[in-house]
């Protein structure tokens, strides 16, 4: 008998989802892990057993599945028990986690590559335009509302009240970066380190709308990504396949795509 117990505090999965991270056979994107952090938490049991658990966000979907050691081989069975769940209608499931991919493939019936995944290729990273008025600085607190406004304005979609607390602790982290040009910001760009996948550090970059096809979004990827590789760190990145043109700046800064995160429909 298979069962799903919710559970409240992820102090009680902690270790099966340390070992989930270490099943992956690449990094796992730092916003999705962020996501299902903030998901409903399950932890699966078989015949009275701790078998596994797994994260669902507010939409039904699975985000993140792991069967303890002696569970993997029934993992098929434990995925099937989730998906017949009313509230569970599909996953978002990474190329680079193969036991929950494979089960996942055995029960869709809809699927979708919804985001690229990319490591660092080693080389080939551009740098900044040769623009000797372009500075390239780590945020301070009072650049905090100059941020968010350019950030609003960048986006194609408003991002809502979350951004200034969000930017607030990335400026605290020391993980924020502004370009500016003549003073006016042209360009943001992050460099989350993870707290659970240490040394990955997630890159992002915002390009202002009017600096645009100008390389500069893949020299601020670029100059982020050595400064990554002089601390000993692993740079990744991703965006959605709709997003063409960052998936032209991410592979301009040395990137490459090994990995593809699937939204997929039970």
């Amino acid at each position: 008998m298979i069962e799903l117990v919710e559970v409240e505090s992820l102090d009680g999965i902690a270790d099966l989802r340390r070992a989930y991270l270490v099943s992956l056979v690449a990094p796992l994107d730092g916003m999705w892990e962020s996501f299902a952090s903030a998901g409903r938490h399950l932890e699966i049991r078989a015949a009275g057993a701790r078998a596994g658990y797994l994260s669902v966000d507010d939409k039904g979907r699975v985000l993140q599945f792991h069967a303890a050691g002696p569970f993997e081989r029934i993992a098929p069975d434990l995925v099937a028990a989730a998906a017949a769940r009313d509230d569970v209608v599909g996953a978002m499931v990474s190329t680079a986690d193969p036991g929950f991919l494979g089960p996942c493939l055995d029960l869709h019936r809809s699927l979708r590559v919804h985001t690229l995944l990319y490591e660092d290729a080693g080389s080939g990273e551009r740098d900044l335009p040769d623009d000797p008025a372009a500075r390239l600085d780590i945020a301070e607190i009072d650049d905090l509302d100059a941020v968010a406004s350019f950030q609003r304005d960048s986006l194609d979609r408003d991002p809502g009240a979350w951004l200034v607390g969000y930017l607030e602790g990335l400026i605290g982290r020391r993980e924020l970066h502004v370009l500016r040009l003549d003073g006016a910001i042209v360009a943001t760009g992050e460099a989350r380190v993870s707290d659970r996948q240490p040394p990955v550090v997630d890159l992002g970059v915002i390009t202002g709308r009017a600096h645009r096809r100008r390389g500069i979004a893949a020299g601020v990827l670029g100059r982020l990504k050595a400064t990554c590789r002089e601390r000993g760190l692993s740079p990744i990145c991703s965006t959605t396949v709709e997003n063409v043109g960052a998936r032209q700046a991410i592979a301009n800064a040395g990137f490459v795509c090994r990995h593809r995160l699937l939204e997929i429909g039970f």
